[in-house]
């Protein structure tokens, strides 16, 4: 795709700022995936829900529902290429993540879109470590978020049991179902339920359009 070089340099400018609108910041990231996909996906994704969760109630679902997508499509699409041009894919976004963890307590949702990529290659082992990362990550926060955790929770006992490993996944199940059961979960949330297909709150599952080729298959036990 050519993009006119203004384009990318207001991109830029707008990322410069101190505290940038955050349409704005969604549009730079879009403008600025076309560069560098591999650095800027992730970043977009991040921008997308924060977005979304500043929206109010009345809000169209239609317009929500299409930013949440684009968000969940953009972090698959990412993890996806890097886990088919890297080998050892999950310490550099391990190490990525602890780094911003000292200033940044936003969702780690892109280590989960990496083990669900992972796990879509047949790196099933590789798949559980990024999510119990993701676990130990949001049970280290300052303030717990808990529809985070629950999710976190309920996709790690998901992989454990298509690994035919049931019991090591019951308390999962229980603790995430419980965290997910609270009120007043953000809408960017969903983002990872799109990842994983675990429903946004335990109260109201539906089924959500999801993000295109996330199904996932019971594996055998490595």
């Amino acid at each position: 795709m050519l993009l006119d070089p203004g384009m990318v340099t207001w991109a830029r400018v707008v990322l410069l700022q101190d505290r940038p609108r955050r349409y704005e910041l969604v549009q730079a990231y879009r403008i600025m995936t076309t560069v560098r996909p591999d650095v800027y996906r992730p970043r977009l994704a991040r921008a997308l829900g924060d977005l979304v969760d500043g929206f109010t109630p009345a809000a169209p679902a239609g317009a929500v529902e299409a930013l949440l997508d684009e968000a969940a499509t953009a972090l698959l699409t990412w993890a996806r290429d890097l886990i088919s041009a890297k080998i050892d894919v999950l310490t550099e976004v391990v190490t990525r993540q602890r780094r911003r963890r000292v200033v940044d307590d936003g969702p780690g949702w892109d280590l989960l879109a990496v083990a669900v990529a992972l796990e879509e290659a047949g790196r099933a082992d590789a798949a559980l470590a990024a999510v119990e990362e993701l676990i130990a990550v949001e049970r280290g926060r300052r303030v717990l978020p808990g529809g985070r955790l629950g999710i976190a929770l309920l996709h790690c006992a998901g992989l454990l049991e298509r690994r035919e490993r049931s019991h090591a996944a019951a308390p999962l199940k229980a603790e995430g179902l419980r965290l997910l059961s609270a009120a007043g979960q953000p809408r960017s949330n969903a983002i990872a339920a799109k990842l994983t297909g675990t429903p946004p709150t335990a109260r109201t599952p539906k089924a959500g359009r999801g993000v295109p080729g996330t199904h996932r298959t019971p594996m055998p036990s490595r």
